[in-house]
């Protein structure tokens, strides 16, 4: 007897999200385009109709937005023949982020102890998870003021779910970590947090996406930052996805992250995949760090409400 489909986490409301993440997508990579207005019309259109397309073939109660995003966003780049339609901002928010480097490390290194830089370490990491342009209905000003103003919100509302103590207890068990890196411009702020994790004696192997999707980290971008300096293993995923997906995934990486005894897994966009696509059989102990930028993520983890900031443990 066929085993019945499982429904996933998905709600009616991604659909024209993701459509409207596409649609930004279409028009990030019509600015790279050295075509006149009439053709640049033409390609809006074929590429608004192969999304569409693509959307209605995949979107159901059993598919996962983390899956059928990833294959939208392949097939508007392949249309435009834009690869890496997010590189510009993704600099720019590295180099944004790379002038505050110092004024947030002074702030870790205001507490007294090891347990205080590190929740301090968190609120940083998670404020660098706001800088986020993959999100449908989701805007970040990316203004260095305006991200020393998120830090002391975030500060002020602390984690709506928080398992510091069982993080450090796990830290200190293991003294190994995998990294599943987020954004660009945020993984300075997750840098902060390594190098933290580095001065503690964690060994600390970094994972980034293996090609450009939105503006995730990718190796570029790890080296642009420095990231290098404080990691002791310099990983990708293996592919250009949405979080990690096994459909996608390189079997090294797979390996990689069902033997690695801790994993800090930031941004929504990983936990849902690792919520999806992964039993808790399969993985050790993970803890998911992230802001809580929608309803249906919110609905998934529960107990928490979208502009939440979130420190969890799964195992």
């Amino acid at each position: 007897m066929k085993k019945p489909k499982k429904r996933s986490y998905v709600q009616p409301i991604c659909g024209p999200c993701t459509f409207g993440v596409a649609c930004n997508n279409i028009d990030q990579c019509l600015k790279q385009i050295n075509l006149d207005s009439k053709k640049k019309k033409q390609l809006k259109f074929k590429a608004i109709k192969e999304a569409l397309q693509r959307l209605g073939e995949r979107f159901s109660e059993y598919s996962y937005p983390v899956r059928f995003s990833s294959e939208i966003y392949e097939a508007i780049n392949g249309i435009m023949g834009i690869k890496d339609p997010y590189k510009e901002i993704k600099r720019i928010s590295n180099e944004i982020c790379l002038n505050l480097e110092e004024y947030f490390w002074n702030e870790i290194k205001k507490g007294k102890d090891f347990k205080e830089q590190l929740y301090i370490a968190i609120l940083c990491s998670i404020t660098g998870n706001l800088i986020d342009f993959g999100t449908g209905g989701y805007k970040f000003d990316l203004q260095s003021e305006n991200i020393r103003d998120k830090y002391k919100q975030i500060t002020n509302e602390g984690l709506a779910i928080n398992e510091l103590d069982k993080l450090i207890a796990k830290l200190d068990g293991h003294k190994s970590c995998l990294y599943l890196l987020d954004n660009a411009g945020e993984i300075v702020f997750d840098k902060l947090l390594i190098r933290l994790l580095k001065e503690n004696g964690v060994y600390i192997v970094a994972m980034v996406k293996g090609g450009p999707i939105m503006n995730d980290a990718t190796l570029d971008d790890a080296e642009m930052v420095g990231l290098n300096e404080y990691v002791d293993e310099m990983l990708t995923t293996g592919s250009n996805t949405y979080g990690i997906d096994p459909i996608s995934a390189n079997p090294e990486t797979l390996k990689k992250l069902k033997s690695a005894p801790l994993i800090i897994s930031k941004g929504q966009a990983n936990y849902e995949a690792i919520k999806s696509f992964f039993d808790k059989s399969e993985l050790n102990d993970v803890f998911f760090l992230l802001r809580v930028k929608c309803d249906v993520c919110a609905l998934l983890i529960g107990n928490v409400q979208k502009g939440n900031s979130v420190l969890m443990h799964f195992n």
